[in-house]
């Protein structure tokens, strides 16, 4: 039941973010990019902090000294996802934007597994997730293409 919540879960993440894409290019050309991203940073550091206040079991802890300067990759991660999907949905389209996306994710995906980063369980690249890869590389670049 667990797995299924999870695998739910990153499904609903994808649509997600594709509608977030949607929605930063649409007001994008209408109010300008530094605002969405603003607001968009401003929504989720709130909803963070109601998360962190709703689950914290014993009280608010701020254990700053076992951080690094490498929790803030995940920050900077974000803002560039959030800025690229609103130039680019607008720009190239969605599934152009998701389809790129999805392929880098992937790609980055496989490596992080094959050498356990970050103490990820090490999953050895295979032929099967290669070819899975270059299925979904393929498809990308037949939807992509533009029919003469």
């Amino acid at each position: 039941m667990t797995k299924l919540f999870i695998v739910i879960l990153s499904f609903l993440s994808g649509i997600a973010s594709s509608t977030q894409g949607l929605y930063n290019g649409y007001w994008k050309e209408s109010i300008d990019l530094k605002t969405i991203l603003l607001m968009n940073s401003l929504v989720v550091f709130a909803l963070v902090v109601l998360f962190y206040i709703a689950t914290a079991q014993d009280g608010i802890k701020f254990s700053l000294e076992k951080m690094d300067f490498s929790i803030l990759v995940g920050g900077f991660c974000g803002f560039f996802v959030i800025m690229v999907f609103a130039i680019a949905f607008p720009a190239i389209g969605a599934t152009a934007t998701a389809l790129l996306f999805v392929s880098g994710l992937l790609i980055a995906s496989l490596f992080y597994d094959h050498t356990g980063a970050l103490n990820l369980a090490v999953k050895s690249i295979t032929v099967q997730k290669v070819s899975g890869i270059l299925l979904v590389l393929a498809g990308s670049y037949i939807a992509l293409r533009n029919p003469a």
